[in-house]
């Protein structure tokens, strides 16, 4: 295993974990008439998710930890 596949694995599962987890708590507290608030929102998770998946990945990259894995019973 290289690199890359621990700064792959960290960033996809926070990305996608942190992404829609502020789009479902963002819902809840939206106004729906307003169409720019939605797009605020979806942009500011985007943003969030991403910074903070690159951030974590690079540093996973460097420290090698290794990923969550299901145990067997």
């Amino acid at each position: 295993m290289n690199r890359f596949y621990y700064f792959k694995i960290t960033f996809l599962s926070i990305s996608a974990g942190l992404f829609v987890g502020i789009i479902v708590y963002g819902l809840f507290d939206l106004d729906f008439s307003k169409k720019e608030a939605l797009t605020k929102l979806i942009l500011k998770a985007l943003f969030t998710a991403t910074c903070t998946g690159f951030m974590l990945g690079i540093l996973n990259m460097f420290f090698k930890l290794k990923p969550f894995t299901t145990s067997k019973a």
